[in-house]
């Protein structure tokens, strides 16, 4: 029986899409600061907590030319362009509502602790779990034996929703059950209403489906 519900925040529950390198700068701009910042192995090193933000932008701005160095800090702070998932907030509440604990297990550097008052559903969870903090990173399945061992959950009883497929994997790997997020919040809703998670009712959400930030 499900009694825990885990949720990825980058692409659940706030707008992420490396793509915005190149929706904002063209294909050659795109190209070099997209190479530059988010394909860059000093990202994976960020999300690992092995540098920060000023580490990268240092990294970063060393590889691009002089005109494209403020767009680097820019896209570094990808959390200032965007915003949260429609209708993530108002699932959390009837989640949290229904007497479900709510965690958060993400990918993401230690500026989230700047910036998760940005995200309203946050307010609903028990828990977070980033992976800077604890230097580990998704799908590895160690970084979920760490998150169950830290909150003190069964994995049979915690479903983990991502919108990344290898992450729903490395979950599945350690006894979690996993969905994947499609970026509709009505859709995730009526996966767990068909899983019995939730009742067969309309979800109050303004946006029925999921809208293109505006960047």
């Amino acid at each position: 029986m499900i009694r825990n519900i885990v949720f990825d925040m980058g692409g659940v529950l706030y707008h992420w899409s490396p793509e915005i390198a190149f929706r904002d700068y063209g294909e050659e701009d795109g190209r070099i600061l997209y190479d530059s910042v988010y394909g860059s192995p000093d990202w994976k090193r960020l999300d690992s907590g092995d540098i920060g933000e000023d580490d990268l932008i240092a990294l970063a701005s060393a590889r691009v030319p002089d005109r494209l160095k403020p767009e680097v800090v820019r896209l570094t702070r990808w959390y200032e362009l965007t915003g949260p998932v429609e209708g993530m907030e108002e699932l959390a509440d009837e989640l949290h509502g229904a007497g479900y604990p709510l965690y958060l297990l993400s990918n993401t550097s230690r500026a989230f602790h700047s910036f998760r008052g940005r995200i309203p559903a946050l307010r609903f969870f028990t828990g977070e779990f980033i992976s800077a903090d604890h230097r580990l990173l998704k799908p590895d399945p160690e970084i979920f034996r760490a998150f169950l061992a830290e909150f003190g959950l069964r994995a049979e009883e915690s479903l983990f929703i991502d919108d990344w497929e290898p992450n729903v994997e490395g979950a599945r790997s350690v006894g979690m059950e996993g969905i994947r997020f499609d970026g509709s919040a009505r859709d995730l809703r009526n996966v767990l209403s068909a899983r019995n998670l939730l009742p067969s009712v309309p979800m109050p959400v303004s946006e029925a489906e999921p809208q293109e930030e505006e960047l």
